[in-house]
């Protein structure tokens, strides 16, 4: 009897403890797979700031993938230093792709 009880027990908080760490451990998988490709399709090349460092994107087809947040901010760069705002993403970018063509 004392075996049946015990192993209800763990079941149970099996059950409960896996209900509780389920949704928040689907919502970090979103986060981290939310991210955004940025092509320079111009003919220059260009560095850009990316919100967590300076990136050189070569002219007809560098690229770089950034994390996609709502508001997040791409500015040009010195190498050092952002210089001027290209755009603020928008939350229906992320998973895609941005040409820079379109906002310089």
């Amino acid at each position: 009897m004392k075996k049946l009880t015990f192993l209800i027990a763990l079941f149970a908080t099996i059950f409960i403890a896996s209900s509780f760490d389920s949704p928040k451990n689907n919502k970090q998988e979103e986060v981290m797979l939310a991210s955004v490709k940025i092509i320079n399709d111009t003919s220059e090349d260009i560095r850009i700031y990316t919100g967590s460092g300076h990136v050189k994107l070569n002219k007809r087809g560098g690229s770089t993938s950034v994390s996609c947040s709502s508001g997040k901010k791409i500015y040009t760069s010195d190498g050092s230093r952002k210089v001027d705002l290209i755009f603020e993403m928008e939350s229906s970018m992320c998973g895609g792709t941005v040409y820079l063509s379109e906002y310089l």
